[in-house]
């Protein structure tokens, strides 16, 4: 942990078990370990996570928009077919299916930012191959066990996209415990954090086996000739996983704690509505989101909060998380994004938390009266 980890806020939670994963990986360089067959590291990363997900097993990949691609691949999604993503989410949730020929078809959000089965079902048609459901800004995608129930009785897989979702718990199961598959991100952002990486989690041994195969594990046997492509995940990237997933209960409980005191130290402030309405910790504890009273009152603050020191996502004007930016918009809308505002919780030690969501507060409320 670095020296000044008791007093500066962390929001690389990397940083946090940095030791530990210096040694995994200097040792891996002292050794050659570095490619992505016969280690000891990636089938340890592997096993973690699926049991972390309750899943089968968890094919270890270079980035989690490849883990997206392999999925609809695996699923055998193509020129035929429609694929139905959210309206909010990475441009590569729809850029995967774009990718295999398929029609993309957007979900419109409701105000948690996420669609529910009501805005799904209109959309699906004889040619739909599979949704993506993202378990958007650390927090459960509302309704996703009606979702599930529902696809599966039509016998439409069901995709999670759970880039953002470690640790969260999604009615009583772990994130991508839904899905027909899930997909975990390891980019820099996210709680596990590698520089780039992705997981691909699911149960189906001859599914996974395919995934496998055509992401480049020559190894893998197939029925049949598939086209071969490399998306093998590195020895030394789940080096740097692992001791995050030794570390990932404790953090979740440090950030829940000061995830609460934000809540509390928010509520009743005059200009925002907290997303959602509850100042109980919800997901993983990265994140508080608010909804301000318009598009210029969310920019403003973001800008606030920017100069304060304090790390925000505003999906301001060409955000590519936002459909307004990609070449597929959704027929009708049912929210403005651009009134979302969320913060990001930094690792803090306990008796730091309650200053800084008060000072958090006060930047806030004194942001939003110089606006009024």
């Amino acid at each position: 942990m670095p020296e000044n980890a008791r007093t500066t806020p962390i929001y690389q939670y990397s940083l946090l078990t940095a030791a530990p994963q210096h040694a995994i990986v200097g040792d891996g360089i002292l050794t050659g370990e570095i490619s992505t067959f016969d280690g000891k590291l990636l089938p340890s990363l592997e096993e973690r996570v699926a049991e972390l997900t309750g899943r089968a097993t968890a094919p270890a990949v270079d980035s989690g928009s490849s883990a997206l691609r392999l999925a609809m691949r695996g699923l055998g999604i193509g020129p035929a077919h429609e694929v139905i993503i959210p309206e909010l989410g990475w441009v590569s949730i729809g850029a995967a299916a774009d990718m295999l020929g398929a029609t993309v078809r957007v979900a419109p959000a409701t105000d948690t930012l996420t669609p529910t089965w009501e805005q799904i079902q209109p959309l699906i048609r004889p040619s739909t191959r599979a949704v993506v459901l993202v378990h958007l800004r650390g927090r459960p995608a509302p309704g996703t066990s009606e979702i599930a129930a529902r696809l599966e009785d039509l016998g439409i897989p069901l995709i999670e996209d759970c880039a953002q979702a470690w640790g969260v718990d999604v009615e009583g199961r772990p994130a991508g415990g839904w899905g027909t598959l899930a997909t975990y991100s390891t980019h820099t952002f996210k709680l596990i954090a590698t520089g780039e990486g992705g997981l691909i989690v699911g149960d189906d041994p001859d599914t996974m086996a395919l995934m496998r195969a055509i992401g480049g594990d020559t190894r893998q046997h197939t029925p049949h000739a598939v086209w071969r492509s490399k998306a093998r995940m590195t020895e030394l990237a789940a080096g740097l996983a692992l001791p995050q997933l030794d570390h990932l209960p404790t953090l979740l409980t440090d950030l829940r704690s000061l995830q609460q005191h934000v809540l509390e130290a928010l509520e009743g402030i005059h200009g925002i509505n907290l997303v959602p309405d509850s100042t109980s910790p919800v997901g993983n504890g990265s994140l508080v989101g608010l909804r301000l009273p318009n598009t210029a009152a969310a920019g403003e603050l973001s800008g606030a909060l920017f100069h304060a020191g304090y790390r925000s996502w505003w999906p301001g004007p060409g955000d590519l998380h936002t459909a307004a930016a990609w070449p597929v918009q959704p027929e009708h809308t049912l929210t403005d994004p651009q009134r979302y505002l969320d913060i990001q919780i930094p690792w803090l030690p306990a008796p730091g938390r309650l200053a800084w969501a008060n000072t958090l507060a006060t930047c806030i409320e004194q942001s939003l009266a110089g606006a009024r």
